[in-house]
């Protein structure tokens, strides 16, 4: 498999599950990059403006407003960061964890039909698959 065929495999399975996200009402409104801080946060917990700015590839006015919208839509907050009061995190709010668990449940509903497709030796190459990916971007520092 060449880079391309690589790439079209990873664009395919990316734009299938965005079309599974969009099934979610407060979501589907989402602009794409208010959507990957969203997810960013609820996955990986709270995080500074700078640290969205740089996961976004993208400059910290830039953030502010996707925050913006993003506490507009009272998903997310900003509350002083224990560690460093000069600086602010953004943290889900109930509403955003409310969003988040409801997309983890779907989510989950939608791995369990397509998974029961799979052998239990199938599942196991495909995950060993994926973790090698992301240790092998982790060395190239494509880590989150």
């Amino acid at each position: 498999m060449d880079s391309l065929e690589i790439f079209k495999t990873l664009f395919s399975l990316v734009m299938r599950f965005s079309k599974f996200l969009l099934s979610n009402e407060e979501i589907s409104d989402m602009k794409t990059t208010e959507l990957y801080a969203f997810l960013y946060i609820a996955l990986f917990g709270p995080k500074k403006m700078k640290e969205i700015a740089e996961f976004l590839a993208t400059t910290k006015s830039n953030v502010t407003n996707v925050v913006d919208s993003l506490e507009e839509r009272e998903l997310v907050a900003r509350e002083m960061d224990p560690d460093d009061r000069r600086t602010f995190r953004v943290i889900l709010t109930k509403k955003g964890k409310k969003t988040f668990e409801e997309v983890i449940s779907d989510f989950d509903k939608l791995v369990g039909i397509v998974l029961r497709k799979f052998s239990e030796k199938d599942l196991r190459i495909i995950g060993e698959g994926f973790d090698r990916l992301v240790l092998a971007l982790t060395r190239e520092g494509m880590d989150i």
